[in-house]
């Protein structure tokens, strides 16, 4: 009965209220449950509450009622403190929106202001929140709510998602696939005959390397160090880690009957990229072309520049993952030229590396 309550008197525009009229409100809005929740005696008991928390003060020239309790005829709203002011607010709050994380930081609330209160617009919209009857993208849901298309699936939005103790699925919204640029050079009639069978896959970091490849396989000849492949894929970086689940979306292929090699520079980044991309897809089969990194550590190891962005990141665990698939010598090459502060670009490998040399 409290919150109820709370609630009429926070709605009223009156500086004053009636005991008697708020006590006839709140039965109304109770109906039976306002005699089991204890009547008129918890009631009474309520606005007392309410004037030592110094929501309510009684005016005493109003008289009182004559009843048992007694209550006065009428008590006037106190000006609210922020902290009164604040709960008042989130108990105004559509039910789907927990308040709690506000209730134990006022300044989240703060923070969040604009878009609790656009959430609460669009819940209790009827029209509105008739749409989240059918799930759509995660950037159009957060439009339509926020006018931000980009806030819900950003670091910000994540946490408001978790103080309102609500989720994507809770808004009817899906996070889409990024789609990657590839070329499938599968033949139709063999996909038609057998189409769960496994393929090849070439993932190329850069773009120039990626044309360059392509270029080369116009020819009709798809084979890098004997091995034969079926897609190549341009990676855009590390785009490719957010990325790659497209290959689900890829026209008859099983994603688990895929084999995956990845290319990219010789630099803590490229090498980062791969171990990124192996823990974000662990059911994947998905390793290094060692054929290419070999080539360019025997062309270019000994002269390797040095590398103009000194402060790449690259996580140990991604380190010991990439050079797992090499041979100890070559393997400690590759973790002195990272060290020494040196890269090999994969532009290192020509257009005629690959229609010629290999």
């Amino acid at each position: 009965m409290l919150q109820e309550i709370e609630k009429l008197i926070n709605q009223s525009k009156l500086k004053s209220l009636s005991s008697s009229k708020l006590e006839d409100q709140i039965e109304r809005l109770l109906g039976e449950d306002y005699a089991r929740l204890g009547g008129y005696a918890n009631f009474e008991s309520i606005l007392k509450q309410l004037c030592t928390r110094g929501v309510l003060e009684p005016i005493k020239a109003s008289g009182t009622n004559g009843r048992n309790p007694l209550l006065y005829n009428r008590y006037r709203k106190v000006m609210l403190g922020m902290e009164q002011e604040l709960r008042l607010n989130l108990l105004n709050l559509h039910s789907l929106i927990r308040s709690e994380a506000y209730i134990k930081s006022p300044q989240a609330y703060t923070e969040d202001q604009r878009y609790i209160l656009a959430l609460d617009a669009f819940l209790k919209d009827p029209q509105q929140r008739e749409s989240l009857g059918e799930s759509i993208a995660v950037n159009e849901r957060s439009f339509q709510i926020f006018n931000d298309e980009k806030f819900l699936f950003s670091d910000r939005g994540r946490i408001f998602l978790q103080r309102i103790g609500r989720t994507l699925t809770d808004l009817s919204c899906y996070i889409t696939t990024e789609p990657f640029f590839y070329i499938d050079y599968r033949s139709k009639l063999v996909v038609e005959n057998d189409p769960v069978s496994s393929y090849t896959a070439l993932i190329v970091e850069n773009k120039d390397t990626f044309y360059s490849i392509k270029r080369a396989w116009q020819a009709g000849k798809r084979s890098i160090g004997g091995v034969t492949f079926d897609l190549l894929i341009y990676g855009e970086g590390r785009k490719i880690v957010g990325s790659f689940a497209f290959a689900q979306e890829i026209p008859d292929l099983v994603p688990k009957t895929l084999r995956v090699y990845y290319f990219g520079d010789l630099d803590p980044e490229g090498i980062d990229i791969f171990g990124s991309l192996v823990a974000a897809f662990p059911l994947a089969a998905i390793e290094p072309f060692v054929y290419c990194y070999q080539a360019l550590i025997h062309r270019y190891g000994r002269n390797a520049p040095l590398r103009r962005e000194k402060d790449q990141k690259l996580r140990a665990l991604h380190e010991e993952t990439f050079l797992t698939y090499f041979t100890s010598e070559l393997s400690q090459e590759i973790r002195e030229l990272i060290h020494s502060k040196k890269y090999i670009p994969q532009e290192g490998l020509s257009y005629a590396f690959f229609v010629h040399d290999n």
